[in-house]
């Protein structure tokens, strides 16, 4: 079994991430999400990696959830046959909990195909949402975000599919994630905590 804790610094923020396939370890996270009094508005940053498996079958091999604070790596197993946490299904399903994520909607449907995890409550990001907003912190809180002090490289020729993430894979799934649940805050929130 597989777990990887680690602080991440992706330039905005130090993340906690953990990488695991181990559900001890995703339910203590879940338990942390739950508990995190940081996160007020319930806003978890969703995001997935999709690597191309046998007879060119493409498969998400990875869920990155994030709070703010922690970023929870799931490692999704490469049986179908096994079953996931029902901690994590239960969680996808509060009703009090918003993700967010680029083309969410997609990612659910993959998810819900591929291993039956529902979501209750998403909202996508995308520049149409962006533009929802007009107000004057928004050019500089996207701008931090497109152009931190530090950007992760970008791991294009690795597999994600691999038992252990490189320092550069967490690095990019954990920004991802972040990244998600930023601009969800920064959406749902109207760029009060901006100020």
């Amino acid at each position: 079994m597989l777990e990887i804790s680690s602080i991440v610094d992706i330039g905005l923020a130090y993340i906690k991430a953990i990488v695991t396939d181990k559900d001890s370890d995703i339910n203590l996270v879940v338990e942390t999400f739950l508990s995190n009094r940081n996160n007020k508005k319930k806003i978890i940053g969703l995001d997935t990696e999709r690597v191309q498996k046998a007879r060119k079958q493409i498969k998400t091999v990875l869920l990155q959830l994030c709070d703010g604070d922690h970023c929870l790596i799931v490692k999704l197993p490469c049986e179908e046959s096994v079953n996931l946490p029902v901690s994590l299904f239960n969680f996808l399903n509060l009703p009090q909990f918003t993700f967010v994520g680029i083309d969410i909607k997609k990612t659910l449907v993959k998810l819900e195909s591929e291993w039956g995890l529902t979501c209750k409550n998403s909202v996508e990001i995308s520049p149409a949402t962006w533009n929802q907003t007009e107000k004057i912190g928004v050019k500089k809180f996207l701008y931090n975000f497109f152009f931190p002090p530090q950007t992760p490289t970008i791991p294009v020729s690795e597999e994600w599919d691999i038992y252990v993430l490189t320092e550069n894979q967490i690095k990019l799934a954990t920004s991802n994630a972040y990244f998600a649940f930023g601009i969800g805050r920064a959406l749902l929130d109207g760029f009060n905590y901006l100020y």
